[in-house]
């Protein structure tokens, strides 16, 4: 058989390999369906929105909600919808790492690692963020390196045009989520400073400009519309009076996690590291090394997070991009059958990878506060349980919280005080106020101080006394007369139905500022 039908079948195998499983592998997890209930609620006519009486933006990614939401607009299956746009994007990101690797050796292989890793492809479907960043991640890095004298670049492609898709890469990535900004900072700060010849002085300043400017967009819409310019997800999360040793201690865990189940994910990723730092010469490289450095770092002081490896996918996908790049200027024939071969033993033997895991797949087990998410809900909320479901008409996901939302939704009950608040959100319909203690969804709840015992991402508050009564009949009689007060200001800036009220203006402002920070009980 020639090269050339060799070489295509590879390529094909490649593709068929990477969507296989995709698929055997696909679920949504029960965090999507918060965002899910706020495209009920745009839809519904509330806004995107959480519960209908108040703006709070529950999303993490505003890039995200919008490409969900414009899919929501034509499909109501919002499961499916979420699956198959992921698979979209999933054949995208594979379809790019072709044109970094050009050889569809190295793209088999990048194939097998990718799916080696639990932390990377656990969230190529999950109704998350991910998937999207993994392709746009996969775009810079094209472009990027496009200019570090590898032989990645397509001659046809200007650099002033390469520049200006990596600029643009770098702000919608922003828009995913602001912590990549660590990952990509440093290699766009270099690649910029590099080529400053390529444009004028007015011309770079007007490109920063529009690269940053979805970004800029959306912050002024989030002030203006939520009042805040973060979501509540990280008001929720940081900086809540938890001991900085307490969460960095954490992140050590975090750490620890994958090392125990998951080990190929920071092997990878160290093993990119030594390439970058200890071999080769490669300033291109060396930017890039301290972008994932520099994300590796905030993920340990933030504690890691509760999904098992989530935080690292992100560098792992750079760092199997990297290593095959540099693979690919040393490697024999004989060293890349081997390497290919022993990648391939790993999917086979190691105890849990995408490559063998069944689809029966379950692990409820939660250790050092951290889940195999996948494994904890891959039983209601698989792919594979959809289709059997669906054919029996019966209400996916599975019972009990599909089912106690759709019982909630047709009580008379107004309000509920409800921990997982993602499926059971959804089925609970778009009219029902439901109070999440763990306060992802809740603004007042997201400033209070956690109690001593907590798990990571799970920062449970106490429901102050007179709460319930003040959501519910939209007062204001919380017994402790300054969390009062600080809850007057809330209502101010997330019920307002007047959103340009001077009173509401000068509310967001002086409480952006901390004005009113000394009301909290501490």
């Amino acid at each position: 058989m020639k090269n050339g039908k060799k070489s295509i079948i590879l390529l094909l195998i490649s593709f068929a390999v990477a969507i296989l499983i995709f698929l055997k592998n696909a679920w949504v997890s029960e965090d999507a369906y918060i965002l899910f209930r706020s495209l009920e609620q745009f839809i519904a006519g509330n806004g995107p929105v959480w519960n209908p009486h108040e703006r709070v933006q529950v999303y993490t990614s505003p890039l995200w909600y919008f490409v969900l939401l414009i899919i929501r607009l034509f499909s109501k299956d919002v499961y499916l919808n979420a699956i198959i746009i992921s698979s979209i994007l999933w054949i995208s990101t594979v379809i790019v790492i072709k044109k970094i690797l050009k050889n569809n050796s190295l793209l088999f292989l990048s194939i097998l690692l990718l799916s080696a890793s639990t932390a990377f492809f656990d969230y190529t479907s999950s109704g998350l963020e991910n998937i999207l960043a993994y392709l746009l991640i996969a775009l810079y890095f094209l472009n990027y390196f496009g200019f570090s004298g590898f032989s990645i670049a397509d001659k046809q492609v200007k650099p002033e045009l390469r520049m200006k898709i990596t600029l643009l890469m770098f702000g919608l990535i922003l828009c995913i989520r602001h912590d990549l900004a660590l990952l990509l900072l440093p290699p766009t700060i270099y690649v910029v400073l590099k080529n400053f010849t390529i444009f004028s002085k007015k011309q770079w300043f007007l490109w920063i400009i529009v690269s940053l400017s979805p970004l800029i967009l959306f912050t002024l819409f989030s002030l203006i519309y939520y009042g805040f310019p973060f979501p509540n997800t990280a008001y929720a999360k940081v900086n809540i009076g938890i001991d900085k040793i307490e969460i960095l201690k954490q992140g050590l865990k975090y750490i620890y996690s994958s090392l125990e189940f998951d080990i190929i994910t920071l092997g990878v990723i160290s093993g990119a590291l030594a390439i970058i730092f200890f071999v080769s010469n490669n300033s291109y490289l060396k930017y890039f090394g301290l972008g994932i450095i520099l994300n590796l770092l905030y993920v340990v002081s933030i504690g890691g997070d509760f999904m098992q490896g989530r935080f690292w996918s992100y560098s792992y996908l750079v760092s199997v991009i990297i290593l095959l790049l540099w693979f690919s200027k040393v490697q024999t024939r004989k060293s890349l059958i081997t390497t290919t071969t022993l990648v391939f033993i790993f999917l086979l033997f190691y105890p849990h990878t995408p490559f063998n895991s069944p689809l029966s797949y379950e692990n409820r087990k939660i250790k050092m506060g951290i889940a195999d998410e996948r494994g904890f809900y891959f039983e209601y909320l698989s792919l594979n349980n959809y289709i059997l479901r669906n054919k029996d008409n019966n209400t996916v996901p599975d019972p009990p919280r599909a089912a106690e939302g759709n019982k909630f939704k047709e009580s008379a009950e107004k309000i509920i005080v409800k921990k997982s608040v993602g499926v059971f959100g959804y089925y609970s319909g778009t009219e029902k106020i439901i109070i999440d203690p763990f306060a992802i969804t809740d603004p007042l709840l997201a400033r209070l101080h956690v109690p001593e015992r907590w798990r990571i991402g799970h920062f449970r508050r106490d429901i102050p006394a007179g709460y319930i009564n003040s959501v519910s009949n939209g007062t204001e009689v919380i017994e402790n007369p300054m969390l009062n007060e600080f809850y007057s200001k809330v209502k101010i800036i997330t019920q307002d139905t007047d959103l340009f009220a001077p009173q509401r203006i000068k509310t967001i402002i002086l409480f952006n500022l901390g004005a009113y920070n000394h009301l909290l009980p501490r």
